[in-house]
């Protein structure tokens, strides 16, 4: 068997997730080991795969749901931290043309 997808590993517990309620059946964060006591599972890997959306298979559990899909903001990035620099520099050349004041 060959499965394309996201290996990932078990996320028991979240900080913002509402707790598991494993005898409804609803799973808010993918423990492993919770959901494989809950079933019956003896032996289970300490990780879960995020199928692929290109496995070919149409049935559940649906491939492709994980999306992983990074903003690319290093432009703006570097402009606001070169733009910060210019004015510190701006700032301390003021600051040393500036005269001193004797009181």
């Amino acid at each position: 068997v060959k499965v394309t997808g996201l290996l990932r590993a078990s996320e028991p517990d979240g900080g913002f997730l509402r707790r598991n309620a494993p005898a409804a059946n609803r799973w808010y964060s993918r423990d492993v080991i919770a959901i494989a006591r809950t079933y019956g599972l003896s032996t289970v890997a300490p990780y879960f795969v995020d199928a692929d959306a290109t496995t070919g298979y149409a049935g559940w559990p649906a491939g492709g749901m994980t999306v992983v899909d990074f903003r690319n903001a290093h432009l703006s990035y570097a402009l606001t931290w070169f733009s910060l620099a210019a004015m510190l520099m701006g700032f301390g050349v003021w600051t040393m043309r500036r005269p001193r004041s004797t009181r």
